[in-house]
């Protein structure tokens, strides 16, 4: 086993990388390109490096746990080296009612009033766009206050 499979093993086991960033990390740490190139492939032919399940993992996360929408993932995901096709085959897949869950908790976290000011309305909406939601569905879960859609419960 080559030095830079040991170390790509051993950075495996900490947390989940991408093979892009997994690839930097053991360029920093001056391992020959080709060695690093022969340990990614034998990695990847193993199953034991797979963007996908990196960006699955991510996906699942960013949504549940961090509240962000699939602009902000996306370009999270694309920061990280994994393939465009994978990343929207993926958040293909996202419900956007996944997306007005996070919207519907991050309001209820702030404990807006019913009825919001120009200047409140527009620092909640920025808010929102960082965090990575389309203008069109914020916009529309701030007018209906975050309710729940009769479809939704």
């Amino acid at each position: 086993m080559s030095r830079a499979r040991t170390t790509a093993l051993r950075l495996l086991t900490r947390r989940d990388y991408t093979a892009t960033e997994l690839r930097a990390k053991l360029l920093d740490r001056e391992f020959a390109e080709s060695e690093v190139a022969s340990a990614l492939a034998d990695l990847i032919h193993d199953g034991l490096l797979s963007d996908r399940r990196v960006a699955e993992s991510f996906v699942r996360v960013a949504t549940t746990v961090k509240g962000r929408g699939r602009h902000r993932i996306e370009r999270e995901l694309q920061q990280r080296g994994v393939d465009r096709g994978i990343i929207r085959e993926i958040l293909g897949g996202l419900p956007e009612a996944t997306e007005r869950a996070s919207i519907r908790r991050f309001l209820e976290r702030k404990r807006l009033p019913a009825r919001l000011t120009p200047a409140e309305h527009r620092r909640v909406f920025s808010q929102l766009v960082r965090r990575g939601f389309s203008a069109d569905l914020i916009a529309t879960m701030l007018r209906s206050g975050g309710a729940i859609d009769e479809d939704e419960q």
